[in-house]
């Protein structure tokens, strides 16, 4: 990447006013990060939707000097960032409305995961809900070796998750409520070491940023965009699970819920979630695997001997993908006007297409069949 159009992308992040929506907007109406920041204010002026303030942000010049700032700090501390209209950004990820326009991350960061599940709860869990969450995991571990678990490196069933995944040879990611200018809590760098041998540390704060409680609040809508689930261990009414399981409703990624016996403190806001229908009851692993579709007949991911045979497995949505892609290869776009649905129902289906070896996805988010 070029040293400049790093330098743009961090800086349209800082701007006060531009999310990923606007973003798009301004890339779209100028042809390019970099241009946006050459452009003049009386032209700028002339876009739709842009206020005088987002235009005195870009045409701050202590936006870039930030930028170039942070550029060193990742340089120094061995950080690669990734912009969200770049192709290895997370796909789940890219079609949330609020996603980072930069993350910043250690390890190595997936864009597509074929079977991933966030896993969050209380940050004083009770002995019966350490000992799911690893159980869980465990036999999870067994069918789906390629298993994401993605939490937040918290207290309680967070780290819980971390260590599972890591006990049983998942790949983690740990999503930090902070820049990579500290790591909290402290006494959880050890596991962040031990996640950083297979998996990624992320984030989308500044090394500027202070550690403050609505940071992680921010932090909390990654793990619910990133993956195709999020799975609540224990919760009380209110905390970080109830609203990271609210922001994955929104995102219409599936909700799970572990129940409680009534009255149990702990169990409150999972009973909640059970009793309002905005998660599903979850009672063993092989619920989350049901509930979800996930199946071993092709863990490798390799094309069926019999696309004719294989076409009947597919659900009716997969089918018309299938349909319209004989035709010709198609932009998610394309695809999304041509069977009236959003991005977010159609993602998680391009992704069994492709790990089943059916569909490939080829450079500007097009997608062909797998013999293409």
């Amino acid at each position: 990447m070029e040293y400049t159009t790093q330098l743009h992308q961090l800086a349209l992040a800082l701007v006060t006013g531009v999310g990923t929506k606007m973003a798009r907007h301004l890339i779209h109406q100028t042809g390019s990060v970099s241009s946006i920041f050459s452009e003049k204010p009386g032209v700028m002026a002339k876009i739709p939707r842009i206020t005088p303030r987002i235009i005195e942000g870009i045409q701050n010049p202590q936006i870039l000097k930030r930028a170039e700032e942070e550029i060193q700090f990742m340089k120094k501390k061995g950080i690669s960032m990734v912009f969200f209209t770049d192709e290895n950004y997370p796909l789940q990820l890219r079609n949330c409305a609020d996603a980072p326009i930069v993350l910043f991350f250690k390890g190595q960061l997936p864009f597509r995961m074929r079977h991933s599940l966030s896993v969050i709860g209380t940050r004083n869990p009770t002995q019966k809900g350490r000992q799911i969450t690893r159980k869980w995991i465990g036999e999870l571990s067994q069918h789906y070796p390629d298993l994401y678990i993605i939490s937040g490196l918290a207290y309680g069933i967070d780290v819980v998750a971390h260590e599972a995944a890591l006990e049983y040879g998942l790949t983690t990611l740990a999503v930090l409520g902070h820049g990579f200018h500290t790591l909290y809590p402290s006494m959880h760098t050890k596991v962040a070491q031990r996640i950083l041998e297979k998996g990624a540390l992320l984030c989308d704060f500044f090394s500027n940023n202070r550690r403050e409680p609505k940071n992680f609040i921010r932090r909390n809508r990654i793990i619910a965009g990133i993956t195709e689930a999020t799975l609540v261990i224990e919760s009380a009414f209110k905390g970080g699970a109830m609203t990271t399981a609210e922001m994955a409703n929104s995102y219409n990624r599936e909700d799970f819920a572990v129940p409680g016996r009534p009255g149990d403190e702990k169990s409150i806001g999972c009973n909640y979630l059970i009793r309002s229908h905005q998660a599903a009851l979850i009672q063993d692993s092989s619920d989350i695997a049901f509930q979800l579709n996930w199946t071993t007949k092709n863990p490798a991911g390799n094309a069926p001997s019999d696309p004719e045979k294989a076409l009947v497995l597919l659900n009716k949505l997969q089918n018309r993908i299938i349909e319209l892609l004989q035709e010709q290869p198609l932009t998610l776009d394309e695809l999304c006007m041509r069977i009236k649905l959003p991005q977010q129902q159609l993602i998680g289906e391009l992704m069994t297409l492709e790990f089943e070896g059916l569909i490939n996805a080829l450079p500007g988010n097009r997608f062909a069949l797998g013999n293409a």
